[in-house]
């Protein structure tokens, strides 16, 4: 049940206002926490309205915004079913009675019994305007989120300990936002519209759940032990973890003069060296570090849209910049390796001064699997996500009936410009894991034509 408030308010079409007011409950949230209470304020004051601006000849419109609010969230990732602090029960476990071995069952996670919302305090402001007679259109934006008693589901099975559901940590999103549009008509036969958008986002982990052994959230390992992403406070969330590659040991010189690394397996000529961050003369996995993060700095996208008499031209484009993709294939155990090799293994390690990235190949050689920045790539690209030329005939074929014809060719995903090694360099995933590369995510280019006729 929730119960709504809302107050909108506008003077002389200058001003406006627009509060709410919320209490809602929910079901999936225990009994004593499940109501909570959200608002939100807005603001906006059209300054293109106001006297001191009618002299003025650059603006056609002027607005600046603002708002301010608390929303909920009162589901999470990683939990099955409409009742996450609910568990289903997992069947599987052994329980000895006397002599006996049966077989029973227990919940799938333990939930907190203060399990509470999830709440977000979100603020934003911006600027929107028109100008050179309404050709050009803008708008920019700055936001600031911050993500509270975040509800996550936390797998601790690795550590012994029962598999979690928490009001655990903070995160903060911030960023800003900018779009703008043209639109010029040449001539009476030619006309032009422009359009882009660029969006630069950061995100920093601020707290986890206190009673997370470590502080810390350990997220889908991209079904490889090694391919880890974890959330710590001060870093962006979902971070690849792992260990510094220095080169390769070149010869079984080069090891004895190295830290001893056998408690990562055992080791040989061509195999990787990993930096001693800790500097204790050991490599272990106190060694491993944040070695990536798979949010981009900024994402931008445009359109260019071209008409002159009955032919036009459309282009869509977009893409990424700043983010890092961890693949998997090729560089750790995977079907990829044990039937077939990438071209880029041709430049392996094959003797002494041979190679000082590319390892040794070698399904011996597991060492090599544990996750490192030899994984990480630069996820940034450049994609052509729709390119259309068309001609429309009009009405010249009247005398036949048909009011309007046109003929048109269509190219969906035409070339994207990429560093990944992979297929594409988007990967999706969960809130806490996501850039993983397994090999997957091949886009198809899809090219169409077609005829539209009216009759």
């Amino acid at each position: 049940m929730s119960y709504l408030a809302r107050l909108i308010y506008n003077y002389k079409n200058k001003y406006y206002l627009n509060a709410s007011y919320r209490d809602d409950a929910s079901s999936r949230i225990p009994e004593k926490n499940r109501h909570q209470q959200f608002w939100s304020v807005g603001a906006a004051w059209e300054v293109g309205k106001e006297s001191f601006m009618e002299d003025q000849k650059f603006f056609d419109y002027l607005k600046l915004k603002g708002s301010i609010g608390v929303l909920g969230n009162q589901s999470t990732y990683g939990v099955s079913g409409d009742y996450p602090s609910y568990p289903g029960l997992q069947s599987g476990t052994i329980v000895p009675f006397g002599t006996n071995v049966v077989t029973g069952a227990l919940p799938a996670y333990r939930v907190n019994p203060n399990l509470q919302w999830e709440t977000v305090d979100a603020a934003e402001v911006g600027v929107e305007f028109n100008a050179f007679q309404n050709r050009l259109h803008f708008e920019a934006n700055y936001y600031n989120k911050v993500t509270k008693d975040m509800m996550t589901y936390v797998n601790l099975s690795s550590l012994g300990l029962d598999n979690q559901l928490e009001n655990g940590g903070k995160i903060r999103n911030w960023g800003q936002e900018v779009m703008a549009t043209w639109t010029q008509a040449v001539n009476k036969d030619l006309s032009i519209n422009l359009s882009g958008n660029i969006t630069f986002m950061k995100n920093k982990v601020l707290a986890v759940a206190e009673s997370l052994p470590g502080g810390r959230i350990i997220d889908a390992r991209a079904n490889n032990a090694t391919a880890e992403a974890r959330s710590l406070p001060g870093y962006p969330i979902a971070s690849f973890f792992g260990y510094v590659v220095e080169g390769l040991y070149q010869t079984q010189l080069d090891i004895l003069n190295s830290p001893l690394a056998s408690s990562l397996g055992t080791y040989r000529p061509g195999d990787f060296k990993f930096k001693d961050l800790n500097g204790d003369g050991v490599i272990s996995a106190d060694d491993r570090t944040i070695i990536g993060n798979p949010s981009p700095d900024f994402m931008y996208g445009g359109s260019v849209g071209l008409n002159y008499k009955g032919f036009n031209f459309d282009v869509d484009f977009g893409g990424v910049y700043g983010n890092e993709v961890f693949r998997v294939w090729g560089s750790l155990e995977s079907p990829f390796q044990r039937v077939n090799y990438p071209a880029f293994k041709a430049e392996r390690w094959n003797g002494p001064g041979t190679s000082n990235w590319e390892p040794i190949i070698s399904q011996a050689d597991r060492f090599n699997y544990n996750g490192s920045t030899y994984n990480i790539e630069d996820g940034s690209y450049f994609r052509i996500r729709n390119m259309q030329v068309g001609y429309n005939f009009g009405s010249k074929f009247s005398s036949a009936k048909i009011k309007n014809l046109r003929i048109f060719a269509n190219a969906q995903n035409l070339k994207t410009w990429k560093h990944t090694k992979g297929y594409t360099a988007e990967y999706g995933g969960s809130g806490t894991a996501f850039g993983f590369d397994e090999g997957g995510g091949a886009i198809p280019r899809v090219i169409t034509f077609g005829l539209n006729a009216t009759f």
